[in-house]
């Protein structure tokens, strides 16, 4: 069985591994948009693609490797990767799995969530300090929208360099995650900050330790939604999914 699972997330590395383990006769090739998130699969696939990938790109992969199934398991908020996972799978008539995080939404009124960043943004100006806690691709555009002073931004290691491009060292927390609730609630305190930024990630990405953290802090919450997308097959579950994948593939054979 040829699969593509286009991953560069902590639960992509969970499933590259159970696929590996549970699927006899597996032939992997696994992609992540960076060279971090490729070195998740050196244990378990094939072929690692570190690079972005085009609609023409992808369908390319699908042909020439024969892929049988795709596995679509990027980040909630790559919302175009998966809509050329998609379409490439309907045109190349590939089996196409969206497999995504559980994702728990808190209710609480000082947690607040937004469809857009823009609207988030407006939201966030009348804060006197926040703590963005949402990766370094947005960070220059909250910065711009509100100003360095106003902005303290955890980032990954790797990606201090591009961070000090956009705020001074002082406004920097260089970390590797995910955190335990006590230590984003002490952050936010030591940092001042009346409301963090996140991202609606999902339990594996520390979105629940991030907002229980901030309302201990005693600060608002401001959460960007994830965006909405119609998945042709949708799980959550590792199991399941496997089990899925054995009894189609089973039943092809047959």
């Amino acid at each position: 069985m040829n699969i593509l699972l286009m991953g560069g997330t902590a639960e992509s590395k969970t499933l590259g591994e159970e696929l590996r383990k549970n699927l006899k006769n597996l032939f992997l090739i696994y992609t992540s948009t960076t060279n971090y998130g490729g070195e998740l699969a050196k244990h378990f696939a094939n072929i690692i693609i570190k690079k972005p990938l085009n609609l023409e790109e992808l369908r390319a992969i699908l042909k020439d490797y024969k892929i049988d199934i795709l596995i679509d398991a990027t980040h909630p908020f790559a919302i175009n990767a998966s809509k050329n996972a998609i379409l490439a799978c309907k045109e190349e008539n590939v089996d196409y799995i969206r497999f995504e995080r559980k994702s728990e939404r808190i209710t609480h009124e000082k947690v607040k969530y937004f469809k857009d960043f823009d609207s988030l943004l407006k939201e966030a100006k009348g804060y006197k300090r926040v703590f963005y806690m949402a990766g370094i691709k947005n960070l220059k555009r909250v910065v711009d929208h509100l100003g360095e002073e106003k902005v303290v931004a955890r980032v990954l290691p790797i990606s201090v360099p591009e961070a000090l491009n956009i705020l001074p060292q002082k406004n920097i927390v260089a970390m590797y995650g995910t955190f335990s609730k006590e230590l984003n609630k002490y952050l936010i305190l030591d940092y001042g900050c009346e409301a963090i930024i996140t991202k609606e990630s999902g339990d594996t990405g520390g979105f629940k330790d991030k907002v229980l953290g901030a309302l201990e802090a005693g600060a608002d919450v401001l959460v960007l939604e994830k965006p909405k997308l119609e998945y042709p097959i949708y799980f959550n579950d590792v199991d399941k999914l496997i089990e899925y994948i054995r009894a189609k593939y089973e039943n092809n054979k047959t």
